[in-house]
C-alpha cells in the first residue's frame, strides 16, 4: 500500500486511471486538487469505474458500492482515504 496520501499522488493516480480508461496519452486538462467528474472531460461515468478500481488497488482497499459517491472529486477521494486509512 502506498504511504503517499498527498494530493499530488492522488491526482497522479486518477490521471493515470483516466488515461488508461480512455486509451489516451494525455487528457483534455490536468487533474488537480479542484478536479471532479467532468473536469477533465475524460472523467465521465465510464472512466469513473477505472478511477474507483485504481484507488482501491493502489491503497489495497476493498471498496463497496456504497463508497462510490466519494469518488466524484479529488477532495472526496482524499477525505475518503483519510477516513479509511486513518491518515
Amino acid at each position: 500500500m502506498p504511504s503517499d496520501l498527498t494530493t499530488d499522488a492522488i491526482c497522479t493516480l486518477v490521471s493515470d486511471a483516466l488515461k488508461t480508461a480512455t486509451n489516451r496519452d494525455s487528457l483534455s486538462g490536468p487533474v488537480t486538487a479542484a478536479s471532479r467528474m467532468g473536469d477533465p472531460k475524460e472523467w465521465d461515468s465510464l472512466s469513473f469505474v477505472a478511477v474507483f478500481a485504481a484507488i482501491g488497488a493502489a491503497y489495497d482497499i476493498e471498496l463497496e458500492d456504497d463508497d462510490a459517491f466519494h469518488f466524484q472529486s479529488i477532495a472526496g477521494i482524499e477525505g475518503f482515504l483519510a477516513d479509511v486509512l486513518d491518515a
